[in-house]
């Protein structure tokens, strides 16, 4: 027989004394299969295409021996272990099937994303692994262009790396050396270094690198600017676990800046005081499963130092908040308590609420009829903290809401949907008032001799009080509409992604009807209207604007055109297009609204989507004056592949005789193309066709260098004449999402043009 099979049943049944001492054995089997087999001296032997199968590890060697009392393998000559998802290769090593304990020499294997090396691998514990005078990298060459080379390394598989006495190697050259390096196998975390100039900043080198502390992972920022001078930071993130649904995140940054005045807009700057930091700390904490505080807490030292040393979070939140919300969820209501004050009031406009207690009733039915109910009530103290240098007196009240509403929804004839909607509302008022402009004539001595002294005026919007105030609301609506579809299962085309198709038509009409005890414009305005081009809901609870609730009837009428079809036995909306518009029986004047279209009709809206295939898509949101004078506003965005190399992105926004906004043809084009395996580059432009701008250019040079990607970029930006430039080099990890260990150059902290990724 060529073939024996060796099982440690049978070692135990010739071998008394063994099966004494191991007393009651493991509930798996010892499976040997060799060429050649032996059992001598209590040691089982196996030679030629040796195969070791023990529960989950599996071993392939030359030659192996197993000692049924020590219960260690000795397995020698092209010595292949796995266990537990991992691979060990080498030519010498002892595996204890009892303690899992492995002892190698001059091996090698690999722990995802590492692949390593090493002259003595051994175990610590049940699942973790010591390496001496180890070699890691993440690329998969048989030359690797990057390694680490680290004197002892500790592995905790899924969980993360310890480096001690770390040398870092691109190619042959040493390039950094730390003394001690810890990595997650799990979270963003390790060096970063992204060198490259900006106009503002000029030659710049910004580092940081990410460590964790217990569960929290802390980065650590250094920024050296040679023309603003060295920031440094500390950020923190916790939580956010599947396990831990609470999170949290802390962000502090200093710079001594040598150059507060630098101004890369056309917007005068005020004087700034060179000592400039930001600290924010972020918090949701669940104290039970349906009871959670939030905290958002932003203190700047100016109002410009985030759009200087954090442009990224400037131009989405240039007035970030400060508040604590108490909040209770449960499915048919939830209960807040809300507390908001301006720590930044000497530069920004904040609504501050000391504090607030908010009921939201959700829509259900009423003692299980077919009467629906909703509601809100809120209650607080409220104050309009202006900016020290506004030219509006603050403002403040103790304000008072409920709101309660019944419906009654139901379908008629079988097709007809009608839902009415009855409302009542009162707000109390401690104190009330109307604005008016004061201004205020200075006369200064002349410079010149004999010159009359010169003048100048201010105007101020100055509250004029007039006591308290209860403001009672009604609204009543009706809401009908029914849908009319065909089915058409001829249509089939691979090249548009149809899989039959289905046309369903939904016309619909709202007839909207407020009445408001009060003219807004005398009403404190807290919970105000923000200035849009769109069309505002005429609904309540939607409409949320509190404070500027005014008289109005309103009949909305639309329709909803959908084709659908099958795509993975689901039904896909292929084709969208909502059209709309409103008629003013009796509009409403709400403050600060600049009416742009002030007849009966509205403009006509059109939101048209359309995704034929995953690779395209194109979105165009529109109004247009068709039946009354207005202005006109077209947005388009188109994003597809036109093949596994080239992408393009093209946007355009246009808007045209609104005097609240200023004339805008803006198109934006944007692309990458892969010209090789090695080469790829991508643009992004944004250019005002109105006044022949070139507002923004960003292009980029991307080379793969098997497990690196390096990009050289550039971004050029014009701020209504001032232009602002940057130039970066980055080096970036392929197919390593959530771990840079341990370089990682980043582009986006410096240009924003990206991850230098190849897509």
């Amino acid at each position: 027989m060529n073939r024996l099979l060796l099982r440690l049943a049978l070692f135990l049944a010739f071998t008394s004394g063994a099966l004494a001492q191991l007393g009651n054995f493991s509930d798996a089997p010892i499976e040997i299969n060799a060429e050649q087999t032996g059992f001598e001296r209590g040691l089982a032997t196996a030679d030629q295409n040796v195969v070791i199968r023990y529960g989950e590890v599996v071993i392939y060697s030359d030659h192996a021996q197993y000692n049924a009392e020590t219960r260690d393998v000795l397995v020698e000559g092209n010595v292949r272990i796995y266990r537990e998802g991992n691979l060990f290769t080498g030519e010498r090593a002892v595996y204890n099937l009892e303690s899992k304990q492995l002892t190698a020499a001059s091996f090698r294997g690999d722990f995802y994303p590492f692949r390593f090396a090493g002259d003595s691998l051994s175990t610590l514990g049940s699942n973790a692994y010591l390496v001496k005078d180890g070699l890691f990298t993440t690329s998969d060459n048989s030359k690797p262009d990057y390694y680490i080379r680290a004197k002892t390394v500790r592995i905790y598989p899924k969980d993360r790396v310890v480096f001690s006495n770390v040398m870092i190697y691109v190619g042959r050259t040493p390039i950094f050396w730390f003394p001690y390096l810890h990595q997650s196998l799990d979270k963003e975390e390790g060096l970063q270094i992204v060198p490259g100039y900006s106009s503002t900043w000029g030659a710049a080198l910004l580092s940081t690198y990410t460590f964790p502390i217990g569960d929290i992972s802390a980065k650590l920022r250094l920024d050296i600017l040679a023309d603003r001078g060295v920031g440094i930071g500390l950020e923190s993130l916790w939580g956010g676990h599947e396990k831990k649904r609470g999170w949290g995140r802390f962000r502090s940054y200093y710079i001594n800046d040598s150059s507060p005045g630098t101004n890369k807009t056309s917007l005068t700057r005020e004087p700034i005081d060179p000592s400039r930091y930001r600290v924010s700390f972020q918090d949701r904490t669940y104290l039970t499963e349906d009871i959670y505080a939030s905290i958002d807490i932003n203190k700047l030292s100016d109002a410009r130092v985030l759009q200087d040393f954090a442009p990224h979070e400037f131009h989405t939140n240039p007035n970030p908040d400060n508040v604590f919300a108490l909040t209770k969820w449960d499915e048919d209501y939830s209960l807040n308590f809300i507390a908001r004050k301006n720590l930044n009031e000497d530069y920004f406009d904040l609504t501050e609420r000391l504090p607030e207690g908010a009921l939201d009733i959700k829509r259900q039915p009423l003692f299980g009829s077919r009467v629906f109910y909703d509601g809100e009530t809120s209650a607080g103290y409220y104050r309009r903290n202006f900016a020290a240098s506004s030219l509006v007196d603050d403002y403040e009240t103790f304000r008072a809401d409920t709101f309660h509403q019944f419906s009654y929804p139901g379908t008629y004839f079988g097709w007809l949907s009608i839902v009415p909607h009855v409302g009542v509302r009162g707000t109390y008022y401690e104190n009330s008032g109307r604005f008016q402009d004061e201004t205020t004539i200075t006369s200064n001595p002349s410079d010149t001799p004999g010159a009359p002294p010169k003048t100048t005026s201010t105007t101020r919007s100055v509250l004029n009080g007039s006591g308290s105030v209860f403001r009672p609301v009604v609204n009543a609506n009706v809401e009908a509409s029914f849908k009319v579809s065909r089915a058409y299962e001829q249509v089939q085309s691979r090249m548009l992604g149809l899989d039959g198709l289905r046309h369903v038509i939904q016309p619909y009409a709202n007839l909207s009807y407020v009445y408001s005890g009060n003219d807004p414009s005398e009403i404190l305005q807290f919970d105000r209207l923000n200035r849009s081009t769109q069309l505002q809901p005429i609904d309540f609870p939607e409409f949320n604007t509190i404070d500027s609730i005014d008289n109005w009837s309103i009949f909305r009428l639309g329709v909803r055109n959908r084709l659908q079809t099958r795509r993975d036995n689901l039904t896909f909306n292929w084709f969208e297009l909502d059209t709309y518009f409103d008629v003013n029986i009796d509009r409403p004047q709400f403050v600060g609204d600049v009416v742009q279209d002030d007849g009966t009709f509205s403009n006509l809206f059109n939101r048209f989507r359309w995704y034929p295939l995953p690779w395209v898509n194109l979105t165009v949101d529109s109004q247009i004056p068709v039946f009354d004078k207005g202005f006109t506003e077209v947005n388009t965005a188109l994003n597809f592949f036109a093949n596994q190399n080239l992408r393009v992105d093209v946007g355009h926004r246009y808007i045209s005789g609104n005097s609240a906004i200023y004339d805008s043809n803006l198109l934006v084009l944007g692309g990458y193309y892969r010209i090789n395996d090695n080469w790829a580059v991508s643009a992004r432009e944004q250019y005002e066709i109105t006044d022949g701008t070139l507002e923004s250019q960003s292009y980029t040079v991307h080379r793969d260098l098997s497990s690196w990607v390096a990009a050289l970029g550039v971004n050029i930006r014009d701020n209504g004449g001032v232009t602002d430039y940057g130039f970066v080099l980055t080096f970036t990890l392929k197919d390593f999402p959530s771990v840079r260990i341990p370089l990682n150059l980043d582009p986006e902290s410096l240009t924003g043009g990206g991850t230098g990724k190849n897509p």
